[in-house]
């Protein structure tokens, strides 16, 4: 069975074979695609095609489309518009896909857009802009009922069926006579009030709003404990901001599993799979640059030992068997402290018991594998010496792997180095430096008592 990913990727076969041809693609083949499979689309398509494509979706859908895209995608497309092109179909975008837009726009072209907006959607976007990205205010969904706390429950069912209601909406918010919150209650109480009763009497106290300044992964918890699709929004002088859904929640949580995804994998923040060469050189080239530096590190180590070495070719077979134990040892630790600081499990309270029980586990281990491992080299060498030589490197690597897994990124944390993205360089280069001094040393030490 075909999945979407599939389908869509059927549209960007079309869309090439036609381009080849020097044949513009037909607009119909975006008829029923939403914005975010338009997205999807654009960003498997290379940079050049891409930007062809881009002219035929339909300018009242582009800001929701760029939206949707990610954000190496979407600073491209900014970039390679014409400003008067760009100022038109910007005063198409609604609001709230603007306040994601914003950053990314040139300062004069932003103030433009924000000049052509009605007053209540500027000052609304406005004060959303003066918060940070980690921050819940910047995450704002503007579409929230609101309704005089003193209204009788028949005015107001009468006005919701005229309005209608915004997708999400389980929270009604009640503002007193200046407009200032004054609580909420739940979307089924307010369509159960009696016909004459005020909706303030069926206030929820335990529905209580999020502050703008709070982080989105306090307000994420705030929503998941309150069992609701949205909380209200709500500054210190009592103004109602808009409000945060799940769906808002959803989308932030999965950009951060993706972007540690990233780093994790490859040391690298989100990249353009069809990003131009110029553009993608300098990202690899910074974490090149750092390996290098800690191959050089290693390399040094193994030149300390370069008589051991030309004495006995067996130490040079069985060094990357030593390396790579205490790689793996590592990184298994390392992906688990990890996320636990990510997720918020780790920390100060708690790190020595990690650091205790990793260092029980590792010692475990170490000792099985060095007595396996150092099986496999007397046999392979016939000689006894080797055997205790590697069983040793080995047994002491994974230890130091083990612990380095879980101190390395807690001490990155603390200097406010992401551990996702140092982690394993730092890591690497304990267990390949600790690895080949324990193992030549020791094999150094050896050979001058043999001699």
């Amino acid at each position: 069975m075909a999945t979407r990913e599939d389908t869509l990727l059927e549209h960007v076969d079309y869309w090439l074979s036609e381009l080849a041809e020097d044949r513009e693609p037909a607009v119909d083949w975006l008829e029923g695609l939403s914005e975010a499979d338009i997205a999807f689309a654009l960003e498997c398509l290379p940079f050049e095609q891409r930007l062809t494509i881009w002219q035929t979706v339909p300018p009242e859908l582009r800001g929701a489309v760029l939206v949707e895209l990610h954000d190496e995608h979407r600073r491209s497309l900014l970039k390679a518009a014409p400003p008067d092109a760009l100022l038109q179909w910007l005063g198409k975008t609604h609001p709230e896909d603007l306040l994601e837009l914003m950053d990314d726009l040139p300062g004069q072209l932003g103030r433009k857009v924000l000049h052509r907006m009605d007053s209540e959607d500027r000052e609304q976007l406005k004060n959303a802009l003066g918060y940070d990205d980690d921050q819940v205010g910047r995450w704002l969904s503007f579409k929230v009922i609101t309704a005089e706390a003193s209204t009788p429950g028949r005015l107001f069912r009468k006005a919701l069926r005229e309005t209608g209601i915004p997708e999400m909406t389980d929270v009604i918010v009640l503002l007193d006579d200046d407009g200032r919150f004054q609580g909420c209650l739940s979307l089924d109480a307010a369509m159960q009030t009696p016909s004459t009763s005020p909706l303030s009497d069926f206030v929820d106290d335990e529905l209580t709003p999020l502050n703008p300044a709070s982080s989105l992964h306090e307000a994420a918890q705030r929503l998941r404990a309150a069992g609701r699709a949205m909380l209200p929004v709500v500054d210190e002088t009592g103004t109602v901001m808009g409000r945060f859904t799940s769906r808002d929640a959803l989308d932030v949580m999965l950009e951060e599993k993706e972007r540690q995804m990233m780093q994790l994998s490859s040391g690298l923040d989100e990249e353009d799979l069809f990003s131009p060469v110029r553009r993608a050189v300098p990202k690899r080239g910074l974490w090149l640059g750092i390996n290098l530096i800690t191959a050089l590190l290693a390399a040094w180590v193994i030149g300390l030992f370069e008589l051991a070495l030309s004495q006995w070719v067996a130490l040079a077979v069985m060094m990357p068997v030593v390396a790579s134990m205490g790689g793996i040892a590592g990184s298994q630790t390392l992906g688990l402290a990890i996320r636990g600081l990510a997720t918020g499990q780790l920390g100060a309270a708690n790190v020595r018991n990690l650091i205790r029980k990793e260092l029980i586990l590792g010692t475990i281990n170490a000792f099985f594998w060095a007595i396996a491992i150092g099986l496999i080299a007397a046999w392979w060498f016939d000689s006894w010496m080797l055997m205790g030589i590697i069983a040793f490197a080995v047994l002491v690597n994974i230890i130091a792997a083990s612990l380095a897994g879980v101190i390395v990124p807690w001490v990155l944390s603390r200097m406010n180095i992401d551990p996702a993205i140092a982690g394993s360089v730092v890591l690497t280069t304990v267990t390949d430096v600790v690895g080949f001094f324990a193992f030549l040393g020791t094999a150094t030490v050896a050979l001058s008592l043999a001699g």
